[in-house]
């Protein structure tokens, strides 16, 4: 708890399992150029903690504008902060030291996550579901629609680190598992 403490104003109280202060690189935060990727609507427990780390640079991308604007919107500790309305698969992934993406690779089909992963030549820390089926949910924003199953051997193959949540993502009465992976 003296972390964050030592390293934001004031931290939203999380669970362990998604507490950022226990999967980011402790040292060396506020000189780290960060991209996260799919800034999302900020209610995720994962979004709110965002404002509160002090980044050397964070730039916030997103493929749907009003989620920028929300984020735009917020107080940041980030030293540096960019706002740009763009897809990853046509950003430049690898001119980062550090690359998160929180809930963003199920968007993608998998083939396009794979292509963007390699690219990226920092530390990657990425969250989601593992899902077991395809979800045939209609959401409002097409970009939140689910193209891809994961497993956690696809991370292994790909050189990650992963460690899997039981039972931790529910969406309509479905429980899956989710996943931490780090490069």
């Amino acid at each position: 708890m003296l972390y964050a403490f030592l390293n934001s104003r004031y931290y939203p109280l999380v669970g362990p399992a998604i507490d950022l202060r226990y999967r980011l690189p402790r040292k060396k935060l506020s000189k780290m150029r960060v991209l996260n990727v799919g800034v999302g609507d900020g209610y995720s427990g994962l979004a709110k903690q965002m404002p509160f780390l002090k980044f050397g640079s964070l730039t916030m991308i997103d493929v749907h504008q009003p989620y920028l604007s929300k984020a735009e919107m917020k107080t940041w500790d980030a030293k540096k902060i960019i706002f740009v309305n763009v897809d990853v698969r046509d950003y430049p992934v690898e001119d980062f030291d550090l690359v998160l993406t929180f809930d963003v690779l199920e968007h993608l089909t998998k083939e396009d996550a794979i292509a963007v992963m390699k690219r990226i030549k920092g530390k990657h820390v990425l969250f989601g579901p593992l899902e077991t089926s395809f979800r045939h949910n209609h959401f409002e924003v097409e970009s939140q629609e689910h193209l891809s199953m994961w497993t956690e051997q696809d991370f292994i193959d790909l050189g990650y680190k992963t460690e899997v949540l039981k039972n931790f993502h529910c969406v309509d009465g479905q429980i899956f598992d989710a996943i931490w992976a780090l490069k």
